[in-house]
């Protein structure tokens, strides 16, 4: 059973390795990754605080 609390927090950690990923290969750097990157961080984020509701 996958809690809010948990689904937060894989949508964080998948931001954060995007981010990781787009500084390591310059390849990467386009702005709908880094958009994708941050919609993930902040929606894991709020998703955590919120306790998913």
């Amino acid at each position: 059973m996958e809690t809010p609390q948990l689904s937060g927090g894989a949508m964080l950690i998948l931001g954060i390795i995007i981010a990781i990923i787009i500084v390591l290969i310059p390849a990467f750097i386009y702005i709908y990754a880094w958009l994708a990157a941050i919609i993930l961080i902040i929606g894991g984020l709020v998703t955590i605080l919120t306790g998913g509701r």
